[in-house]
């Protein structure tokens, strides 16, 4: 039996117990955390709340940076404008950065490639089941197709100006080196931004204007939104100007091994 196959019939092992939990009130993850005894479904769901938290400690087998999943997909996933995971029911769905249809667990492994700088995880791999049990149990409620309220992070609309580094710099110093350090290393929990221990440059983020739109609509920490559109430009141009681990897209060999795991 070919993994693709081996996958499937244990995500259809699932569906009787997602579409039972479906049908009533779910437990709260603080609930889940504290119950004695798991069925398959809820106890894949708080593995993947645990590892979309601590990563660093749950999946540290894929991991190539000191990123958890929580610095982009903030409260655990559950806040809006801040790349929610409750997007379950638009997958599968076409990515042009793949140029194919990708469902979740493709969705979840590229992560790992690229948010997290690390290795693509097999298509099996208990972390991509349990990661995808959690997008379904935060998903319980969405219309299947549909875009869910706050996906993603908001669009910046057209300032009339050019993202300019150099006053994204003056406003990093001023509201982001507090938390994120001066030279973009992360300070205590707070994530590095820049360097060899942040995300890679085939990651999202590493996009002017997604990465503008996250930070406009969350940071700094405790006072989203205070940025201007063009300060949340600006600090997003300075950040792509510094120095990240390559795009796996550019190196031959690591194109070669994500051929040969699909």
């Amino acid at each position: 039996m070919r993994i693709s196959q081996l996958v499937l019939c244990v995500m259809l092992l699932l569906v009787p117990f997602a579409a039972n939990h479906a049908q009533q009130d779910q437990p709260s993850i603080t609930q889940l955390l504290n119950e004695p005894f798991l069925d398959d479904y809820y106890s894949n769901v708080v593995y993947g709340y645990e590892i979309v938290t601590n990563t660093q400690e749950h999946a540290s087998r894929y991991v190539g940076n000191s990123l958890n999943c929580s610095n982009c997909h903030l409260q655990a996933g559950t806040q809006k404008d801040a790349l929610p995971l409750n997007v379950a029911g638009m997958y599968p769905k076409w990515r042009a950065k793949n140029g194919k249809r990708n469902g979740i667990g493709l969705r979840i492994r590229e992560c790992f490639l690229y948010s997290m700088d690390g290795i693509m995880p097999t298509e099996d791999a208990p972390e991509v089941l349990a990661i995808a049990a959690y997008i379904t149990y935060l998903s319980q409620g969405q219309v299947l197709g549909a875009e869910p309220e706050g996906r993603g992070v908001p669009t910046i609309p057209d300032t009339g100006y050019d993202p300019n580094p150099a006053n994204g710099r003056a406003v990093y110093l001023a509201q982001c080196a507090s938390c994120h350090g001066q030279q973009g290393k992360g300070l205590g929990q707070m994530p590095a931004v820049w360097g060899g221990d942040s995300y890679n440059k085939g990651a999202g983020m590493n996009r002017i204007q997604m990465a503008a739109g996250f930070i406009w609509a969350n940071m700094p920490l405790g006072n989203a939104k205070s940025l201007s559109y063009q300060q949340a430009l600006d600090v997003s141009a300075y950040l792509n100007l510094q120095y990240r681990p390559a795009d796996p897209n550019d190196s031959k060999f690591l194109k070669l091994l994500e051929h040969l795991i699909n």
